[in-house]
């Protein structure tokens, strides 16, 4: 079983690597806030269901089942919020940049 107070740690430096990745890269205020946001979310509920199911045990080296649905959940808010009608620069590096970043974070704090 994670802490909650590592999944929190972890959500927060996802969430707080999109915003700045996308600020870096002119990202209006909205789609800014919506993709740092919705990954915040997305991880800390991701992490929360990979406790819950047990989904923390490695299957190689320091990552596990809910590391690697971290590249899902870190990713999904920034491709959601470049897919709006509003064209963006650099859709694709905020949205790698997400789920990297989740799931780099992952491994190394939980």
């Amino acid at each position: 079983m994670i802490p909650l107070m590592l999944i929190l740690l972890a959500a927060v430096l996802s969430g707080l690597a999109v915003a700045a990745v996308a600020k870096f890269v002119h990202w209006p205020t909205a789609p800014l806030a919506v993709g740092a946001s919705g990954t915040f979310v997305a991880v800390l509920v991701w992490r929360l269901l990979a406790n819950l199911w047990a989904l923390n045990e490695d299957f190689m080296p320091l990552v596990s089942i809910g590391d690697t649905g971290c590249l899902v959940a870190g990713g999904l808010a920034p491709a959601l919020a470049a897919s709006a009608a509003r064209p963006l620069p650099r859709k694709v590096l905020v949205t790698v940049a997400g789920a990297v970043v989740a799931f780099a974070v992952n491994v190394v704090v939980l």
